[in-house]
């Protein structure tokens, strides 16, 4: 009798935890991450003019550039992606969800759902950051503070629908969207679409993406624009990282043949870590606007160089960095004022994850 008594609290017992579990299970927590990032910059001329990229339009003033939140979510085989920026580079990022007199600067940077087919084949749909280039929005992923030409003149988001493919270490994308950059077509003002495309190779030490945008992305001048597009990485070793961006965009005008322009740019870059802390990170990058695409000087190109120390302490990594640009036409001036050749400026950044 004792023996069955004892068999039968066991028996509930056991029924009872085993209910408990079940009956406690949640779905999958909510991940956040982030990150933030200011800098001072001292352009030798001191004029704010020579900035011609993106992020850093100041000169002798101490700036904060951007917070970012991000929050992730999954289950089963659908989940969500959430980045909102806060600042003055979240303004310059989606500069499309302002105005001049708007002064906005909390805004959704991306927005995505994904829901996975198999685990090869998944739907992405909402914003999200451009494929296209070498370099990415948020500070704390680049070894090089400032921007290139290459970014600053390319896309910066796309908004709509894509399907990603990945068999190994091959993978494929494609997708269409609204306008670049716009997160609405209705602020457009054209039913266009954009269609994007990428072809990728990642292996142990490097990796090869192929990129493609046509579209329109300026319909307030009826222009649409092309862009070929490969990035490139390569490790040489545990101290040692190449990369290359090269991009190539035509640009058509619907009404008026006579203003379609071309500009393409080359990219190199190189990282040397001396230690865990411690790296070195130069880019070197010639733009080609022969037919003003966006400066506005037929016949022009430009020689960037751009020199950055990056110490690093946990999250925390302090960026000094030197910048030359040279052009073949006088679109940068000097301190009276007078047009010239050349432009510099020294830069001190911090940037930090969490």
């Amino acid at each position: 009798m004792k023996k069955a008594t004892l068999i039968l609290a066991l028996l509930l017992t056991s029924n009872l935890i085993l209910a408990q579990e079940e009956g406690t299970k949640t779905p999958p927590t909510t991940t956040f991450a982030g990150s933030a990032d200011a800098y001072y910059k001292y352009d030798f001329a001191n004029n704010i003019a020579n900035n011609k990229t993106s992020f850093t339009n100041s000169s002798n003033s101490f700036e904060l550039g951007m917070a970012s939140i991000e929050a992730s979510h999954k289950f089963g085989k659908a989940s969500v992606f959430v980045d909102l920026g806060f600042g003055k580079r979240a303004a310059d990022f989606s500069y499309n969800d302002t105005s001049p007199n708007d002064n906005a600067t909390f805004l959704i940077k991306q927005l995505n759902f994904t829901y996975e087919l198999s685990d090869k084949f998944k739907i992405i749909a909402g914003s999200f950051a451009t494929h296209v280039g070498y370099e990415l929005v948020d500070a704390v992923d680049n070894k090089n503070y400032s921007m290139s030409y290459a970014f600053t003149n390319g896309p910066f988001f796309n908004t709509g629908v894509k399907a990603q493919y990945t068999a190994g270490k091959f993978g494929l994308m494609a997708g269409i969207t609204n306008p670049t950059d716009f997160k609405t077509a209705l602020d457009s003002g054209t039913d266009q679409k954009t269609y994007i495309a990428q072809l990728s190779y990642t292996g142990e030490t490097g990796a090869v993406y192929l990129n493609f945008t046509s579209g329109s992305n300026n319909p307030a001048s009826d222009t649409n624009t092309t862009q070929y597009d490969i990035v490139a990485t390569k490790k040489l070793g545990d101290k040692f990282a190449l990369g290359f961006n090269g991009t190539y965009a035509s640009l058509k005008d619907d009404a008026d043949s006579s203003l379609d322009a071309s500009w393409f740019a080359l990219v190199g870059y190189a990282n040397y870590s001396f230690t865990d802390k411690v790296s070195l990170a130069y880019r070197i990058e010639y733009f080609d606007d022969k037919d003003a695409a966006k400066y506005a000087v037929i016949d022009n190109n430009v020689f960037a160089n751009t020199l950055s120390l990056n110490f690093k302490e946990g999250n925390f990594t302090f960026i000094p960095e030197i910048r030359f640009d040279s052009s073949s036409k006088d679109i940068f001036f000097k301190s009276n004022g007078v047009a010239s050749s050349s432009a510099g400026n020294i830069l001190f950044a911090t940037t930090y994850s969490f």
